[in-house]
């Protein structure tokens, strides 16, 4: 499937998870249910070792660093709309351009042998990895049939230190036992590997906002603005990755030139590099 069929199967994902939101408030189907069907309907091959990038120069105005294309401007995304927000060549959104650029430019992930686990992989960056031959790419989602395998973040059937690098994008934010979640991302690390994390965060709440207690969907949306998160991160957060025993850094996009963040449409954006300890 060319690049143009998965931009048309991510807006047809975005435009039919928009539609089902007040079944979704009503609780009429599970989460399992509504993802499953979304990614059933999404499913087909996104990747190959023949996996080629068009050069797309539709202007001079924007780069994307993921398909290496220039346009005139990036489309609209969200369930709100939000401008400049999509490549339309390979479909990246803001976080996936900062997180292929950190994990690319500065960590060099993409020119070094690897053992590379991909948690809810996202196709623009999936299809960059996976073909690399030095990387032994593995994929795993709770939903998503085009996933290696079908796996809960909070018990993974891994065993200890199988990977030397983990990416994790806007998922825990979905786990309502994030501390075990990310108990995992350490356990299956070799020592000195590193889990590159991002959720949606709130810098200007000082406390991660989370209560149990809100279960339905409707609750979920209304307290923490989507059906299916279970908490507001905020500034704090950051101490779930110590806690574990990471070492995290905290990698924001404010932190590149304004040229750049113009250039590749970034809007802000906050990356842990989250690093497990070499032994000795």
């Amino acid at each position: 499937m060319g690049f143009n069929g998965v931009v048309e199967r991510l807006k047809a994902l975005l435009e039919s998870l928009k539609n089902q939101l007040p079944q979704i408030r009503r609780n009429d189907k599970t989460e399992a249910e509504i993802y499953g069907a979304l990614m059933g309907h999404a499913a087909g091959p996104i990747s190959g070792p023949n996996r080629t990038f068009p050069i797309r120069r539709h202007g001079s105005g924007i780069f994307c660093p993921i398909c290496a294309a220039r346009y005139q401007s990036f489309l609209p995304f969200g369930l709100n709309g939000r401008r400049h927000a999509r490549c339309p060549g390979c479909g990246s959104l803001e976080r996936h351009r900062f997180l292929y650029i950190h994990l690319q430019d500065t960590l060099r992930w993409t020119r070094r042998r690897l053992r590379f686990l991909h948690i809810a992989p996202e196709p623009c960056i999936q299809a960059k990895l996976a073909p690399l031959p030095q990387i032994q790419y593995r994929s795993i989602d709770l939903f998503d049939p085009r996933a290696g395998a079908h796996m809960d973040v909070t018990c993974l059937d891994y065993k200890d230190c199988t990977f030397d690098a983990v990416l994790c994008s806007h998922v825990l934010e979905h786990v309502s036992d994030d501390h075990a979640a990310i108990a995992e991302l350490y356990r299956i690390l070799a020592p000195g590997g590193r889990a590159l994390v991002m959720v949606p965060l709130d810098l200007s709440l000082g406390e991660t906002e989370e209560d149990s207690t809100i279960i339905t969907p409707a609750e979920r949306h209304a307290r923490f603005g989507h059906p299916y998160h279970v908490r507001i991160c905020g500034a704090d957060y950051h101490t779930r990755f110590s806690q574990a025993g990471f070492e995290v850094s905290f990698i924001e996009s404010k932190k590149l030139s304004r040229f750049r963040r113009r250039h590749h449409r970034l809007n802000k954006c906050v990356i842990y590099d989250c690093r497990k300890p070499a032994s000795g």
